[in-house]
């Protein structure tokens, strides 16, 4: 690394932080919303701030569309808890006493977690955004060049910078094709916002004290709705089909319950990509003074109309209105009612991913509408997964989370993102020196982001990416990106490092 990547990215994270108006030393989501409601707000405001000034920012444009959402359930979390605090001592009992003071340090855990995934956005695509304003492909270029960004992202900055462009100087025909660019590019970025940098708290919140995770994340699907025009919240977008079958009825139920949740990534990013992005995207066609009057607004305006307490009686209605039973003659049935929900769970089990030649779309199985395939399992049970590379070789590994993506709108998929189960620093420095051996980077390089790892632990930035870049195997190009996921407190203990293999290919 010629370049220090962390002394790099610092440089552009400092302009952003100056430009949206934040004090470094006075940010500290563990100290809950109360102390960083400025912070939050400043941050929406910085991402709505860049749309106006460049509408081809689309992603920051969406970023502080959706922002009072985001803050509006920052305020219900900081506030649920002291609540439940002042209740405890109103309770009887030692026991309901420590069932008290849990729910309100859950209730705590998440709020801390949600502002600590904004913080991790900010540091990566805010500095990003002004390398690009300061110097364009030239200065993404140097992220690239140091490590900090893979082969994909400096693609969609090309997209995105290619449309610019365009759209400034090109005739109508040649200026949608730019547009189509500059979407295409900031999807790419939203894709590195939900997979990269926050899907590892999803992830936590999920899994903390099992099952409670699981059920704090299933209400935040329900009562979530994204606050972008026309888009749809999880169960009013993908509701919860409930079978039964009585006598010779069947009986099929739509109801006001979500088939998913959006801690898991596969369902996340398929309302992202099949409602909440295109909803986006055509404010900003067919209303952009729309979108422009949004986000001239402040954000504490805005989300108002987003507390539960402005939402409750909405929210009431819906958990009573919106069940839709459909019948049918079915064959006849004993006298027995059956219930079950109609979807299938997601299950990954050892899978092959054939890259020997570039896979078509069809090949790829992508799912009707959607320029994605994804291979998980409930819970990110690990599974094994083999992907068949040119020149007889393969790569073997206990994946987690697989990708399969198009970085064009209906196009055949060009890239596949192979996520692995965390690990520690020093167990994932063993890894990389392995895959250094067997895939033909300098292990060197693997020296030197330790180093620099362990530098991060003392600092107060949460995040940081390092991508280090294999031999061609033929016409597919192999990366190996480490995302570093740093705590600053104790209580979290989250200094895992996430590695994730990058394939792509023309």
């Amino acid at each position: 690394m010629d370049v220090d990547a962390y002394e790099l990215q610092d440089v552009w994270f400092e302009r952003a932080l100056q430009r949206a108006g934040i004090d470094r030393e006075d940010w500290h989501p563990a100290q809950g919303v109360d102390k960083n409601s400025t912070t939050v707000q400043a941050v929406y405001g910085y991402y709505g701030q860049l749309f106006l000034e460049h509408p081809y920012l689309e992603w920051a444009g969406m970023a502080g569309m959706i922002g009072p959402a985001f803050y509006a359930g920052f305020l219900d979390l900081g506030l649920v808890p002291d609540a439940v605090r002042e209740a405890v001592l109103a309770v009887r009992g030692r026991a309901s006493r420590r069932l008290a003071r849990e729910a309100a340090a859950d209730l705590g855990y998440y709020e801390t977690k949600f502002l600590t995934m904004q913080k991790k956005i900010f540091e990566d695509q805010a500095a990003m955004h002004e390398a690009y304003l300061d110097g364009g492909m030239t200065t993404i270029m140097q992220f690239y060049d140091a490590g900090i960004i893979d082969s994909a992202t400096v693609k969609a900055w090309q997209q995105i910078d290619k449309g610019r462009v365009a759209a400034a100087t090109a005739a109508a025909a040649a200026a949608n094709a730019a547009i189509d660019g500059v979407v295409d590019g900031n999807r790419a970025l939203l894709f590195r916002e939900q997979h990269d940098i926050i899907d590892r708290y999803y992830v936590r919140m999920l899994t903390h004290r099992w099952p409670i995770g699981l059920w704090f994340t299933y209400l935040l699907t329900l009562i979530g709705t994204p606050s972008v025009p026309h888009a749809l919240s999880y169960p009013r977008r993908y509701p919860l089909r409930v079978d039964t079958r009585l006598l010779q009825v069947a009986i099929s139920t739509l109801t006001p319950l979500a088939n998913g949740n959006i801690a898991v990534f596969a369902d996340r990013w398929k309302l992202i990509e099949s409602n909440t992005l295109p909803a986006y995207l055509d404010v900003l066609r067919n209303e952009p003074e729309l979108a422009y009057c949004i986000l001239h607004k402040s954000l504490k305006e805005r989300a108002k109309s987003y507390r539960l307490r402005d939402r409750a009686g909405q929210l009431v209605l819906g958990a009573l209105t919106h069940w839709e039973p459909k019948l049918r003659a079915a064959p006849f049935w004993p006298l027995t009612l059956s219930a079950r929900p109609a979807w299938r769970s997601l299950q990954a089990g050892a899978t092959v991913i054939d890259l020997r030649s570039a896979p078509s779309r069809p090949a790829a199985d992508f799912p009707v509408g959607a320029d994605s395939r994804i291979w998980m399992n409930p819970r990110r049970t690990p599974f094994d997964l083999t992907v068949q590379l040119p020149q007889k070789r393969e790569y073997h590994a206990r994946a987690e989370l697989a990708v399969m993506l198009s970085s064009a709108r209906g196009g055949d998929p060009d890239r596949l993102t192979v996520q692995l189960p965390p690990e520690s620093l020093d167990a994932t420095a063993r890894r990389l020196s392995d895959y250094a051996r067997e895939w033909g980077f300098p292990p060197n390089a693997v020296a030197a982001w330790r180093a620099q790892a362990a530098r991060r632990q003392s600092g107060d930035r949460y995040y940081g990416t390092h991508v280090f870049r294999a031999d061609d195997i033929g016409a597919v190009r192999l990366e190996f990106q480490v995302a570093h996921h740093v705590a600053h407190s104790e209580r979290e203990r989250e200094r895992d490092c996430v590695v994730t293999a990058l394939f792509s290919w023309s």
